[in-house]
C-alpha cells in the first residue's frame, strides 16, 4: 500500500464520520461534504493502486525482457503518464472523481450486466 492508498482510505474513512454526524444532526451540508470527501478518498486509493499496478508490471517487464532499451522506453512512458494523472487529478479532483465513478460504473455493468435474471 502505498502513500495514496493510505491518504485516500483516511480521507474515505473521515467523509464516513462527516456523513454519520451530518445524518444524524440533520446537517444536510455536512452530509454532502462527507460524500464528497468519500468519493475523492476512493479515487485517490484507485489512483494509488493504479500506480503500484503499473510500476508493478513494468518491473515484471523489464525482469523477463533483461533490461532491454524498449522496457526502459516504457518505464519513462509510464512515469509521464503517471505524472500527468497526477496533476489531472490535482488540478480537477471533482472531474477525476467523476471519471472514476464512471470507469467504476462501466466495470460493475461488465461484470454483472450479463448476469441478470430474466
Amino acid at each position: 500500500m502505498n502513500e495514496d492508498e493510505i491518504k485516500g482510505t483516511a480521507k474515505d474513512a473521515a467523509g464516513k464520520i462527516k456523513d454519520a454526524v451530518g445524518g444524524l444532526a440533520g446537517d444536510e451540508e455536512l452530509q454532502a461534504e462527507g460524500k464528497a470527501a468519500q468519493i475523492t478518498g476512493k479515487a485517490q486509493k484507485f489512483y494509488g493502486a493504479a500506480k503500484d499496478s503499473i510500476g508493478a508490471a513494468v518491473d515484471t517487464a523489464r525482469d523477463a525482457l533483461g533490461h532491454a532499451t524498449a522496457v526502459d522506453d516504457m518505464t519513462g512512458t509510464a512515469e509521464r503518464v503517471s505524472e500527468k494523472f497526477n496533476e489531472f487529478v490535482r488540478a480537477q479532483p471533482v472531474l477525476a472523481m467523476l471519471g472514476t465513478a464512471a470507469a467504476g460504473y462501466a466495470l460493475a455493468l461488465l461484470i454483472h450486466g450479463g448476469s441478470r435474471r430474466r
